[in-house]
């Protein structure tokens, strides 16, 4: 996946954010709500650009609920994958 890719990934994410929260129930609406916007993608696609996003200079609790979310990806990837 190339940066463009990332950042177009990490945009329409961003974007599904703002409708939903990234816990694991709420993730296959994420996922559906970025593909409206970006086309297909895997759960380890979305991990992979949520990863890229600095966090430096965000506030504790932005970073915390980053964090969340990244785990949460993290286990979406692992089901996906099994």
């Amino acid at each position: 996946m190339d940066a463009e890719c990332q950042r177009e990934l990490l945009e329409a994410m961003l974007a599904a954010l703002k409708h939903t929260v990234g816990r694991d129930e709420h993730l296959p609406l994420l996922r559906e709500l970025v593909e409206s916007r970006a086309g297909p993608v895997t759960f380890s696609e979305l991990a992979m650009a949520a990863a890229s996003r600095d966090g430096s200079g965000r506030s504790q609790e932005w970073r915390q609920e980053w964090a969340e979310l990244l785990d949460a990806l993290s286990r979406a990837t692992k089901r996906e994958r099994s």
